[in-house]
């Protein structure tokens, strides 16, 4: 007889239990399956952020599991909201390790700083761990995260992509304001370190990601009369942000850029009027139909986007749900390779040697060296033109 298998849920206390369930997710023909468990701040300030991603993890899990699961067993998908707080994520990522019986974690809270605590934690029990935020420090080097990958871009990746269209614009000025969580300041470090190198001059300003005003720390950097102004923060801080440069600098002509952690169009939309032509780094995804045909990554993007709005009533996949639906999939390519033996050692050794992983977010090619995989070459340069991204030019 079939055995249907209900996907456990555990949700915080701010989620009535009625917003939470999964439903079902058909796990379990025979009773084997594989656990996973992921944490997604679904609640709190990232909670937009966080409800796509759960999201995309969903779509992949209900995908594995209509195709016969790996090897036969079905995906067992235990969730956990830890509404950004890093404490409540340690107490979690404890408990399904201890008391769920998880033997795969994807997805670390949706904030490099709840990844950065849950990592010693798996990596301590021996259980892999593929995040889904973005600090290079979740997964470098690579040799002190033997267990741990992530399927976003390293910060150095991605400011790198930012000197390459800086020098094609002339920008030798840039005003930089990351915010002080770990995203915010690994992104720091790098920019401080390369910019120079490229004979850019960069003056830096952090602030609090719970800020409501950044008019002192705009103004002060307007004193260095710089050619662009940088953001990096995934806070809806990220919105004062633009009103503020908008409001002081509304005299002049500077170029008003994000980071990829801002890749959102419903942040743009509450910025408003102060979020066009805003430039940001970005995967491609949020362009996906702009993009040349002969793109090797556009065929699975077109992919994702139609599957994610036919289940979500058409709404549109974001760079966060992608990036969580393609750790869910190196999770499941890994998990074939390894004969459904979820080890954490042997699922790592299959994850650094994937051959490529053609993902949404970019074409992933891991290695011992590389516990992220992805390159310059997967970034795509974007501009919000009042209603959706678009290539910049």
């Amino acid at each position: 007889m079939r055995k249907k298998i209900r996907t456990f849920v555990a949700c915080s206390a701010l989620l009535a239990l009625s917003a939470c369930g999964l439903g079902d997710s058909g796990a379990g023909d025979g009773g084997e399956t594989i656990k996973i468990g992921t944490l997604f701040s679904v609640s709190g300030a990232g909670a937009k952020l966080g409800d796509k991603m759960r999201k995309g993890a969903e779509l992949a899990v209900e995908k594995v599991n209509a195709e016969g699961g790996i090897d036969g067993k079905k995906i067992e998908w235990v969730f956990y909201d830890p509404a950004g707080d890093t404490s409540t994520a340690v107490q979690q990522t404890n408990r399904m390790l201890d008391s769920d019986g998880v033997e795969l974690v994807v997805g670390g809270g949706g904030s490099s700083g709840i990844a950065l605590a849950m990592a010693p934690i798996t990596s301590g029990k021996g259980i892999a761990f593929i995040a889904t935020e973005g600090a290079r420090q979740i997964v470098e080097p690579a040799a002190d995260h033997p267990l741990t990958f992530k399927t976003t871009f390293n910060d150095t990746v991605m400011i790198e992509k930012l000197i390459d269209y800086w020098k094609s614009k002339d920008v030798t000025r840039v005003a930089f304001m990351p915010d002080t969580s770990s995203f915010g300041q690994s992104a720091q470090e790098e920019l401080e370190r390369l910019a120079p190198q490229a004979g850019i001059e960069v003056f830096t300003a952090a602030f609090d990601p719970a800020a409501n005003d950044l008019t002192p720390q705009v103004k002060r950097l307007a004193g260095n009369d710089p050619q662009a102004f940088l953001a990096w923060t995934i806070q809806p801080s990220g919105v004062t942000f633009l009103k503020n440069v908008r409001s002081v600098l509304s005299d002049r002509d500077v170029m008003v850029m994000h980071g990829f952690g801002f890749v959102d169009d419903r942040y743009m939309q509450q910025a408003g009027a102060a979020a066009e032509d805003t430039i940001l780094v970005s995967p491609k995804l949020p362009i996906w139909d702009k993009i040349d045909g002969g793109d090797q990554q556009k065929a699975a993007m077109e992919s994702f986007a139609s599957s994610y709005a036919a289940k979500y009533g058409g709404e549109q996949p974001n760079v966060y749900a992608g990036q969580a639906y393609d750790a869910m999939m190196v999770a499941f390519e890994a998990l074939r390779a390894t004969g459904g033996d979820p080890d954490g050692a042997k699922v790592a050794k299959a994850i650094e040697s994937l051959d490529s992983h053609m993902g949404v977010t970019g074409v992933f090619k891991f290695s011992p060296d590389d516990h992220s995989g992805l390159t310059v070459d997967d970034v795509a340069v974007v501009r919000w033109d009042g209603s959706r991204f678009v290539p910049a030019e």
